[in-house]
């Protein structure tokens, strides 16, 4: 019977690999010893910490058993899940594993509120996704706002190229089938956020925007920018001035460029 649970554990852990059973379970899988400490220093609910054999016996562990004291309700003997060198590989997405990783419960969706927040629409790159977050987190960005068509957050790669942001800044996903630009923008102009349009040509030059008291950058598709529709209820247009022979920039860097910029204009 414990090799029976023992084995439909392994497959559930395998099962979060794919984003439908991650939306089903509420659970997603995190590798490493950075982000699983990170995670357990936050205040994530966690269901399985999966550690190999060879990570158990190494001096590392004990960065873990630390923890205990900071966390809340966190005991490694807890929610310890030991399994074989071989399981961990069969169970990690990287080549070279740590042999420490974590089964954490979703965070439940809040509101989302404060000074400057990034809307993003149809981004879709992981390793983009998981810069712009680990970029907003950095800029002290208030929270960040998903729209239908992005890359899920908790994708692996995603969560690796965070280094541990997903943790520390709200994000919220608008995918639902009412959520639409025109919808979401209004709740957030109903709030009193300014909404600006980061686009690659034709909007006021970025440097010469002074940015409102509240504010939302929009960050569109990494090959397409932002829609149509989105644009025509943005308040603002912004562009990013590009003197050199490039037609465009990296979507994370663009959204990297209007973050810092807002925050360098809030503190004059």
């Amino acid at each position: 019977m414990i090799e029976s649970n023992k084995n439909a554990t392994v497959r559930f852990i395998k099962s979060l690999t794919k984003r439908k059973s991650r939306e089903e379970s509420g659970c997603f899988f995190l590798e490493g010893l950075r982000g699983v400490c990170d995670a357990i220093s936050a205040g994530a609910r966690v269901k399985h910490l999966v550690a190999s054999e060879s990570f158990l016996n190494s001096a590392l562990v004990s960065e873990i058993a630390n923890l205990e004291d900071s966390a809340v309700g966190f005991t490694v003997e807890s929610v310890l899940f030991p399994v074989s060198d071989s399981v961990f590989a069969y169970l990690s997405e990287t080549e070279a594993p740590q042999g420490i990783g974590a089964v954490i419960y979703m965070r439940t969706p809040g509101e989302i509120c404060g000074r400057n927040l990034l809307l993003l629409e149809n981004l879709q790159d992981p390793g983009n996704m998981g810069t712009v977050i680990r970029t907003a987190d950095a800029a002290g960005f208030d929270g960040i706002i998903c729209m239908k068509g992005c890359v899920d957050i908790y994708n692996s790669k995603v969560l690796r190229s965070t280094v541990g942001s997903l943790f520390h800044i709200p994000i919220i996903r608008r995918d639902r089938d009412g959520d639409c630009a025109t919808s979401v923008v209004a709740e957030l102009k109903g709030m009193g956020y300014t909404v600006y349009a980061a686009h690659p040509r034709g909007g006021t030059v970025l440097f010469d925007e002074h940015f409102s008291e509240r504010n939302v950058i929009v960050i569109g598709n990494e090959a397409n920018g932002i829609t149509e529709e989105m644009l025509n209820v943005c308040d603002k247009t912004v562009t990013i001035p590009m003197p050199g022979k490039s037609e465009s920039l990296n979507a994370s860097v663009a959204a990297s460029l209007m973050m810092y910029e807002t925050v360098r204009k809030r503190k004059q």
